[in-house]
C-alpha cells in the first residue's frame, strides 16, 4: 500500500497524465515536473500504513507530517501532530493522504471545506475507506481547481458502478481497492500467521489487534 502511494504521487508529480496525453497525440514536447524531494506530505492517520509511506517519502527527501490522536515521535515523520490541527495543516501540504479507518467521526471528513483548504497544485489520495470522502464535493473541488488531482484506491460504493463519473474524470485516478495486492502480500500474510501463532501460544496480543490500535492512533 505504501508503494501504491509512492506510485500515485510520482505519477502526479512527474506529470504522468500529460505525458500519456502527449504520447496518444504523438506530440514530442518536454514537460517540467516536480520531485518527491522537497515536497510536503500530510498523512492523516499515522498508523502502520502511514508510517510505511512516511519512511519511503522521507528516504526520497520529502517532508512528512503525520496526524493521529496521540502525538509523539514516530519513524518516517518529521513531526506528529494531533488530528485536531488538520484544518490548519492542509494549506501547507503538497500531498494529502488519508489512512484513517471509517468511523462515525471520520465519515465524510474530506468534504467541501476540507478541499477548499488544500493548495491548488496539491494531490489528494485516499488509502483508507471510501466513506471518508464526499465524492460529489471532491468532483466539485477538482472542477474549481483545488486540489489539482486525486488518486483513489477506495470509493463509497464498491465495485464502483460503471456509470460513476469518477471513472472518466480527467483529474482522478481510480484503482479497484487493490493497493495491497502484490506478490509480497501473501508471503507477509503467512509471516503474520506464524507470528500470531507464537503470540497466541504465549498468551500475547495478536499482531492484527496491535496493528489496529496503531492504525486508529
Amino acid at each position: 500500500m505504501a508503494e501504491w502511494a509512492l506510485w500515485a504521487a510520482l505519477d502526479f508529480l512527474r506529470e504522468g497524465p500529460q505525458h500519456r496525453a502527449q504520447q496518444d497525440a504523438a506530440e514530442w514536447k518536454r514537460v517540467r515536473s516536480r520531485e518527491i524531494a522537497g515536497s510536503r506530505w500530510l498523512i492523516v492517520g499515522y498508523g502502520s500504513i502511514g508510517e510505511a509511506v512516511g519512511n519511503r517519502v522521507t528516504a526520497l527527501g520529502g517532508h512528512v507530517t503525520g496526524l493521529r490522536r496521540s502525538p509523539g515521535p514516530a519513524p518516517g515523520a518529521e513531526e506528529i501532530l494531533p488530528s485536531s490541527v488538520l484544518p490548519d495543516a492542509l494549506p501547507d501540504a503538497d500531498v494529502v493522504l488519508l489512512c484513517v479507518p471509517h468511523t462515525a467521526e471520520t465519515e465524510g471528513m474530506a468534504g467541501a471545506d476540507f478541499f477548499s483548504k488544500m493548495k491548488p497544485d496539491a494531490l489528494f489520495m485516499n488509502l483508507g475507506r471510501g466513506a471518508l470522502v464526499d465524492e460529489d464535493a471532491l468532483v466539485d473541488a477538482l472542477v474549481k481547481g483545488r486540489p489539482a488531482y486525486a488518486a483513489l484506491d477506495v470509493t463509497g460504493v464498491e465495485p464502483l458502478p460503471a456509470e460513476s463519473p469518477l471513472w472518466h474524470h480527467p483529474k482522478i485516478m481510480i484503482t479497484p481497492h487493490d493497493s495491497s495486492q502484490t506478490n509480497g502480500t501473501i508471503l507477509r500474510a503467512d509471516g503474520t500467521f506464524v507470528d500470531n501463532l507464537h503470540r497466541y501460544l504465549n498468551g500475547e496480543p495478536l499482531r492484527n489487534l496491535v496493528d489496529r490500535k496503531a492504525f486508529e492512533d
